[in-house]
């Protein structure tokens, strides 16, 4: 498996849970966590495959920014 690493704008706790809720039902494939600790706030997605568009199209739809790192 591969991680994939994206910087986001989330802010809180109950922000990250509620995205990987949404990511979860679009990608429930995958292993996913946040680090809401520091300054950026981590996405890191376990993965066997390439699912980058998926991802910003689920921070676009709910108005989040993201960057793959």
């Amino acid at each position: 498996m591969d991680i994939e690493v994206y910087k986001t704008d989330v802010r809180t706790k109950e922000q990250a849970r509620y995205i990987v809720a949404l990511l979860q039902f679009v990608i429930s494939d995958c292993i996913m966590n946040f680090d809401t600790e520091g300054c950026d706030t981590i996405l890191r997605i376990e993965t066997n495959r390439d699912i980058k568009e998926m991802v910003y199209g689920v921070f676009n739809k709910q108005g989040y920014y993201c960057q793959k790192l």
